[in-house]
């Protein structure tokens, strides 16, 4: 059965702002032991997030509802993962992610009635948000684990330490440990320089008519608000300056964390320098609010902090107004 998970998120700063930043978990770091199920194994009930293929066990609803199993229905999915993952604790429960990866055929394992396994960015923002949080976090330990089965400094086998939260090198030579990491990009929402516009612009990848913030990733050596100047730059052809921090947002696909800006133009011509962008352009405040009547053009409201920082500036007065 699903277990009741949802509980007061007043005290989590940017909760109600955006998806996948909800997991209110206690992580309890001090607990983790190489043997997770040492684990406060006689104050907590042990509760299991399956994971397969990096997609998430899901009930078939009208409403996508997350499976978050007990001990009784839970049981196999712990006997048989070939990797468990120690989340952290919540109440009277501990909750662990369980790899069935190994698993060809779905068939030969006994999930729970009107269950499927389905990719967890697809489902956008049908999942509850807290329960979203879980299943992400769970899903992103794990991708970590199965991807670094090998010590990228000497090439040996490398063993789950610390509740899955470290991997450690089994070469004789080498022992060196490793720890999960998260992919810093910059997403930024630029204004023009004189006019009551931003710059969006179309990725190869969307679909349809779909415009969105510019984005990438952060580079070896450079800090947020280099990266944040040099993407506009090599994406658009414009200049920025008063670059300013504004919020983050966890984005597991696989394991990336969103830094968003603000940024102001100093130049006005285009010029879509590389590949990643079809198309780029100025969009006046009314022809953003216009197209945020439509989930086909902007990013889905609730979803992405890039949606945000396009709400947050719509909802700004116009600079020219006094």
């Amino acid at each position: 059965m699903v277990i009741g998970i949802c509980g007061s998120i007043g005290a989590i700063i940017m909760a109600d702002r955006f998806y996948f930043d909800q997991t209110i978990l206690n992580r309890a770091s001090d607990m983790r032991l190489d043997d997770p199920w040492q684990i406060g194994s006689n104050k907590f009930k042990p509760v299991f997030i399956p994971i397969w293929n990096d997609k998430s066990l899901i009930f078939e609803k009208d409403i996508p509802q997350a499976v978050i199993l007990e001990q009784g229905e839970g049981q196999w999915f712990a006997e048989n993962a070939c990797q468990i993952v120690f989340l952290g604790i919540k109440g009277s429960n501990i909750f662990y992610g369980t790899d069935i990866s190994h698993i060809e055929n779905l068939a030969d394992v006994p999930l729970p009635t009107k269950t499927l396994f389905e990719d967890l960015r697809r489902l956008a923002t049908s999942i509850e948000p807290e329960e979203a949080g879980y299943l992400a976090y769970a899903r992103a330990l794990i991708y970590w684990n199965r991807s670094h089965l090998y010590c990228g400094r000497c090439g040996s086998p490398t063993e789950s330490k610390k509740s899955g939260h470290e991997r450690h090198c089994t070469g004789k030579d080498c022992k060196r440990v490793h720890f999960p990491r998260t992919d810093p990009a910059v997403i930024m929402l630029v204004t023009h320089p004189t006019k009551d516009k931003c710059l969006l612009g179309h990725n190869k990848r969307f679909k349809g008519l779909r415009f969105s913030t510019i984005a990438g990733f952060v580079e070896p050596g450079e800090s947020l608000e280099h990266a944040v100047a040099r993407e506009v730059k090599e994406e658009t052809g414009i200049e920025v300056c008063d670059i300013t921090y504004k919020a983050s947002q966890p984005w597991p696909f696989p394991a990336s964390i969103m830094v968003g800006f603000r940024a102001k133009g100093t130049s006005t011509k285009i010029t879509c320098l590389d590949e990643e962008l079809i198309e780029a352009r100025w969009f006046h405040r009314d022809e953003v609010r216009d197209f945020a009547e439509n989930q086909d053009i902007l990013p889905p409201s609730q979803f992405s902090i890039s949606r945000w920082l396009i709400d947050c500036w719509l909802q700004e007065e116009d600079p020219r107004i006094t």
